[in-house]
């Protein structure tokens, strides 16, 4: 944060995440786009990861 007087450091935005109001719209039009048969249930999903769910 700057002090009164003081210039805030120059950040590379190479070096940033992507701001997630941009990303997540198409995040959802791709799970619009998914076939039902290509996502997978949490419980799915967990085992897979080799979660335990219990």
């Amino acid at each position: 944060m700057a002090v009164d007087g003081e210039q805030t450091e120059e950040v590379d935005e190479a070096e940033m995440l992507p701001d997630e109001a941009a990303v997540l719209p198409e995040r959802g039009e791709a799970l619009d786009d998914a076939d039902d048969d290509e996502l997978f249930t949490t419980e799915e999903a967990a085992e897979r990861l080799g979660i335990d769910l219990e």
